[in-house]
């Protein structure tokens, strides 16, 4: 069955970037001229998923103004002959995105099934709004790879990377049964493991492609500690031989994280066709008062 809808919660509190997420949703924090959320849907219309659900928290209509309809706006944008500014703004409506309301912080998992009235027992792909995953024009994206396997095998898949050192306990962790060009068969799920009980040097990260019926065995967990863990259903397909992971293209920013938030911003206004040459001058004189 083909994926056509993809969820992407978006109802976390941001506490890692008081004060400024008191006020702002963490997923509208630009990376240098858009908000991260929008980088993550467009990441997904370029891998042709037209179908969005963003699970929100209460307070977060913030994200619902900007992928509506702004008529004052579009109105002046107009009058004033803006018409490229006019495109920008209208490419942010121009999503098809639904909304479900997260009421209680209760984990990934609880957003998730927050999505169940538009997803029901279908194939969807999940995209974490904590990490953007840069792929140049030329390259296979991230979303597109995780798409195609799950096409060829019928099987979830996940994305991976390597990590070393004190990293290995900042993600879920996999183990690997046999790998073939970059595709492995996942045998055994573990979260944020001790570098003593890892299974491997391999990660979780924010994108998955999941096979039908997930919903279905979400709702059949039972909680741990108030909340329902989908590290814990990726743990039974892996035990069922029904996981797999992908290495991929591109680069990957955890904007999550200060110090990565602030490098994204750096590289994406590097790429830049507009202000790109004059930020690298600009870099290069300023590296040199260092």
């Amino acid at each position: 069955m083909k994926v056509t809808k993809a969820i992407i919660p978006a109802a976390g509190l941001g506490t890692r970037f008081l004060p400024i997420t008191k006020a702002v949703p963490k997923p509208m924090l630009p990376v240098f001229d858009k908000p991260t959320i929008q980088y993550i849907a467009e990441e997904l219309r370029r891998a042709g998923i037209d179908e969005i659900i963003i699970v929100v928290s209460p307070d977060s209509e913030v994200i619902m103004r900007h992928f509506g309809r702004a008529p004052e706006l579009e109105s002046r944008l107009l009058s004033d002959n803006k018409k490229k500014l006019y495109e920008i703004e209208q490419e942010t409506c121009s999503f098809n995105v639904k909304f479900a309301i997260q009421k209680e912080p209760n984990g990934l998992a609880g957003a998730i099934l927050c999505a169940e009235e538009f997803i029901g027992d279908e194939p969807f792909a999940l995209l974490l709004g904590d990490e953007l995953i840069y792929a140049g024009i030329d390259e296979q994206s991230c979303m597109e790879r995780l798409l195609s396997i799950y096409e060829k095998t019928g099987k979830s898949v996940i994305a991976t990377m390597e990590v070393f050192g004190d990293d290995v306990s900042k993600y879920g962790n996999i183990g690997i049964a046999s790998e073939e060009d970059g595709v492995m068969q996942v045998s055994a799920i573990v979260e944020k493991p001790s570098i003593a009980d890892a299974l491997s040097n391999n990660a979780i990260i924010g994108r998955y492609v999941l096979a039908g019926g997930i919903m279905s065995k979400l709702k059949a967990l039972k909680p741990r500690n108030n909340e329902i863990y989908l590290t814990d259903v990726l743990d039974e397909l892996a035990i069922k031989g029904e996981l797999l992971a992908s290495t991929f293209n591109g680069v990957r920013y955890d904007v999550g994280d200060k110090f990565g938030f602030v490098k994204a911003n750096v590289e994406y206004a590097l790429m830049s066709a507009e202000m790109g040459e004059d930020i690298k001058t600009y870099l290069k004189e300023l590296a040199a008062k260092l």
